[in-house]
């Protein structure tokens, strides 16, 4: 039976934070900027956040047992809050096109 494309995505991102993962299976701030760099630069730009703070920012809030690593976990609430800015700035968009289409002036 195949996976669904949302299985595969979910999939996919197990795979990915494995491919950045060190031997205890977690991920240092260098490789979650490297992470998100090479894998979200379009999502990053869109929303503003592709500057070096912001990845600071994002690791200490990721990182809730403070021991300077992203486990799973911690991983999963970094994809939140890229997803939670990606989906503001479609609303953004959405909003922007509408006023545009019906010259709320």
């Amino acid at each position: 039976m195949s996976h669904t494309p949302v299985e595969q995505s979910v999939e996919d991102l197990i795979v990915l934070f494995h491919k950045y993962t060190k031997p205890d299976d977690k991920i240092d701030k260098p490789g979650l900027l490297k992470m998100l760099k090479e894998n979200f630069p379009n999502f990053l730009k869109a929303c503003g956040r592709e500057k070096p703070y912001f990845v600071t920012e994002l690791f200490r809030a990721a990182d809730k047992d403070k021991d300077n690593q992203i486990c799973f976990d911690e991983f999963l609430y970094v994809l939140g809050q890229l997803l939670r800015d990606y989906h503001l700035q479609y609303h953004r968009q959405l909003c922007a096109h509408y006023c545009a289409q019906h010259s709320l002036y």
